[in-house]
């Protein structure tokens, strides 16, 4: 999946690097490796041409810390709705297990794992794509996109922690602290971000609980590929999703389409699918989401939802999930 809008604000900043160091975009469309982006001002860039693009950006400026300078770069509402879930959890550790979750759609895609010590939560990196070269280009780019980050979320920039690279760039290493607050170590077993677990629980300023659970939703469906055009249920169900509750009627979604009322409705039907068993599975979705990540009242909820009672919110969970809503919310507790 190719998430459009990140991988162009990515090559954008890069371009705004290389030009503050005096290389031209011409330069570097001009080398041969890239190929397609010959003569070419502006582009569209693709997931396949990353690799190459962080490559010859290094070659053209022969910058060691180059992907560090990129990271820093990093603006998060750029990631889109990744961004705004970010944005709107409660704490570092909440945003971290949504890293590990949604990376893919976020940049070129490649495993992190977590271990953790009495004092430190570790996050290393996998990447299995490239040449070396490329391999610590991107390794590079993705600490500094996640320290970065974590600085634009809490408001607060740490010395604690420390960051391992397992390949060599001693002799840099005074050029990496100029940029980044932690402390950096080369020629090491493992590239990894070693975090320390007094910082995992800061809060993050602008913690939305309720955003939250709709933000999440919508990465979830751009993790499926669930809001494509030609699924026209998928479609239906991203709108509803973002109305997070105050649902526009079937005359509206249809006009947001482009298609008429009757078309919306037959290519329902030929999904299998009608209106109202889209909003009520998004009502659904998003119900469950709110009784089990947040402190909101069943009353609240059922106002969320755009139910004038409660007592109407509590009959039609039942009948979806065959429980009531304080039920599935002790259930999830457990």
């Amino acid at each position: 999946m190719t998430y459009q809008p990140i991988l162009n604000h990515l090559f954008e900043q890069l371009l705004m690097i290389l030009a503050e160091q005096g290389v031209s975009s011409h330069q570097l469309f001009e080398l041969p490796e890239l190929g397609t982006f010959k003569g070419q001002e502006t582009q569209t860039i693709e997931r396949a041409k990353i690799l190459n693009l962080l490559q010859a950006g290094a070659a053209l400026t022969n910058d060691p810390t180059l992907m560090i300078r990129l990271g820093q770069r990093t603006d998060i509402t750029s990631l889109g709705i990744f961004g705004f879930a970010l944005m709107s959890c409660a704490t570092l550790q909440e945003a971290l297990k949504l890293l590990l979750r949604y990376e893919s759609i976020i940049g070129p895609g490649f495993p992190f794992q977590t271990l953790e010590s009495d004092e430190d939560i570790i996050l290393r990196i996998y990447i299995d794509i490239g040449n070396p070269l490329q391999k610590r280009l991107l390794t590079e780019l993705a600490f500094s996109q996640i320290i970065r980050i974590a600085q634009i979320l809490t408001h607060r920039v740490t010395n604690q922690g420390e960051l391992r690279f397992s390949h060599d760039g001693a002799s840099s290493l005074q050029a990496y602290k100029a940029i980044l607050s932690v402390p950096i170590k080369f020629n090491q077993s493992h590239s990894e971000l070693v975090i320390s677990k007094s910082i995992i629980k800061a809060k993050i300023t602008s913690s939305n609980p309720v955003a939250h659970v709709i933000f999440q939703q919508q990465c979830e469906d751009l993790l499926r590929g669930l809001n494509r055009i030609e699924n026209f249920s998928a479609a239906v169900r991203r709108i509803l999703i973002q109305a997070g509750g105050k649902f526009p009627d079937i005359n509206h979604i249809a006009r947001t389409l482009h298609v008429s009322e009757s078309t919306l409705r037959r290519r329902l039907r030929n999904d299998g699918n009608n209106f109202r068993m889209i909003c009520d599975e998004v009502r659904n979705i998003l119900a469950r989401q709110y009784l089990a990540a947040t402190e909101l009242t069943v009353a609240d909820i059922a106002s969320l939802l755009n139910y004038s009672e409660p007592v109407s919110f509590r009959r039609a969970f039942v009948r979806w999930n065959g429980m009531t809503p304080r039920d599935y919310r002790q259930q999830k507790a457990t």
